[in-house]
């Protein structure tokens, strides 16, 4: 089965992506993945370093401010938009994959829009209980929508009944114990948390 991943900006939606790419290849290990994401996010260099394939496209938010530099950068946006959404099209395409899967993002806007307009069963994964803007539009198009909490529920209009399965970690989190949890990231051991 051919997985394909929409995520970017940060690593609140790339590292559930990865903790659920991780899972579904020790699961499937016939499995095959690509990743898509932006060139100059975290992306770039988190998704490969976990030994996954990684295309780009160029895209960007819209700035929420009528300043004059957010409206110049708005209009550049739009473009943006565009041709990320053909950029999107022919790495679909090419990929063929069964599912697609967006972790939100502003990537996952044009990601996952092509992949409907083709056909190609998708499903989003909202990590936080107030979801966001793309997971928002993208929640009333797609086939599945999965939540973290059952709170978000309220706070999004799905084509279909969205699913609670909880936020994906990666399995090298789950296995630190406590004690050297605290040393790595420096936390007094009588520390409160």
């Amino acid at each position: 089965m051919k997985f394909l991943f929409a995520t970017g900006g940060t690593a609140g939606h790339i590292n559930p992506a990865l903790a659920a790419a991780q899972y579904i290849r020790e699961t499937y290990p016939d499995s095959e993945f690509l990743f898509i994401g932006t060139a100059d996010h975290m992306e770039a260099r988190l998704v490969p370093a976990a030994g996954f394939d990684f295309k780009t496209i160029e895209i960007n938010g819209f700035r929420r401010s009528l300043s004059p530099s957010a409206c110049v950068h708005n209009v550049k946006t739009v473009f943006r938009v565009l041709k990320s959404e053909k950029e999107s099209k022919k790495i679909i395409k090419a990929f063929k994959p069964d599912v697609v899967i967006g972790f939100g993002g502003y990537v996952s806007g044009p990601v996952l829009d092509e992949a409907v307009k083709l056909g190609v069963p998708c499903c989003i994964h909202e990590q936080n209980a107030y979801p966001g803007i793309t997971n928002k539009q993208l929640a009333k198009k797609v086939d599945r929508v999965m939540l973290t909490v059952e709170d978000a529920k309220k706070h999004i209009e799905c084509k279909n009944e969205p699913v609670i399965t909880g936020l994906p970690v990666r399995g090298e989190i789950l296995a630190k114990n406590r004690e050297e949890a605290r040393k790595e990231l420096g936390i007094p051991d009588g520390a409160m948390l």
